[in-house]
């Protein structure tokens, strides 16, 4: 491997450490040899790429703007690595923007993609329906809807659910018009609360309770608060177990489409990044745990 490649690599540890000494103890190296490596590497782009201090080194704008040029070329160096050797190396940290729902069922997935990519960190930002593309710090994000030239994850089926211990007093609805008389537990971020689409019409459901949160809203379904419209995926072990009934089971409710966003176009991302948008697309519920 080129030298360059290896001081690249120092440097960015340097970065991160914050320390010759630290650095020179984790790669084995005498402080001389780190320190001799950082001021050629300033030698060759001709600027100073840290603010020196006995405590701490800091990036200048210039190492900064190095750092982000380094991590790209180190990323691709090892996507060439990977790519001859038939290997996939990912590696490093990959911010993933997701629903409530989504987020607990793939966190009950993520142990298979640790056990095939050990060098991955993952950061999971969980919100429901909030708009994730202004955020800058994320590499993917799950948006509900399509988007134009985006990949269509799948879709996710949603029912009306209610506890035992709501129904029994007040009997169950009957028809979408019947949930007018009922106490409706609903969830969102827009200033104005969304209809629930039941056959074709849309229900203006009488909100007991909104939040902007799934699981809140799910929560209080099973505390016996109320109607919830909830994804499937969400309540399915509740169903099972008998902590929640279906509500007007044989209507029809749209599923929620699911897009996958990419900060950088989908030939661009950096290996990190399509290992972990390949795993949302392998691990988005199926029609098993749909159904």
């Amino acid at each position: 491997m080129s030298d360059l490649v290896r001081t690249l690599r120092l440097f960015l540890n340097l970065r991160d450490q914050g320390s010759f000494s630290v650095v020179a103890r984790q790669q084995r190296l005498s402080h001389t040899t780190v320190a001799r490596a950082l001021d050629e590497l300033e030698e060759r782009f001709g600027v100073r790429l840290f603010h020196r201090s006995t405590r701490r080194l800091r990036l200048t704008h210039d190492g900064e703007r190095l750092a982000e040029h380094a991590a790209r070329i180190l990323e691709d160096v090892a996507a060439a690595e990977a790519d001859l050797a038939g290997v996939v190396a990912a590696q490093g940290l990959v911010r993933l923007g997701v629903t409530t729902a989504l987020g607990l069922h793939y966190a009950s997935k993520l142990v298979r993609l640790r056990e095939a990519h050990p060098g991955l960190t993952i950061e999971l930002m969980v919100a429901d329906w909030r708009e994730m593309a202004g955020n800058e710090a994320l590499d993917l994000w799950l948006r509900v809807g399509d988007e134009p030239g985006a990949k269509r994850l799948g879709d996710v089926p949603r029912m009306l659910v209610a506890a035992r211990a709501y129904l029994a007093p007040r009997g169950a609805p009957e028809a979408a018009g019947d949930l007018a008389a009922h106490d409706c537990l609903t969830y969102g971020y827009a200033a104005r609360p969304g209809g629930w689409p039941i056959d074709g019409a849309t229900v203006r459901p009488r909100a007991w309770l909104r939040a902007n949160s799934s699981e809140a809203v799910h929560r209080a379904a099973l505390s016996g608060l109320g109607i919830a419209l909830l994804p499937h995926l969400q309540v399915a072990e509740d169903l099972a177990a008998g902590r929640l009934v279906p509500v007007l089971p044989q209507a029809v409710i749209p599923a929620i489409p699911i897009t996958l966003m990419t900060a950088a176009p989908a030939d661009r991302l950096p290996i990190r990044v399509k290992v972990v948008a390949d795993f949302l697309a392998d691990y988005f519920p199926d029609a098993r745990e749909r159904a």
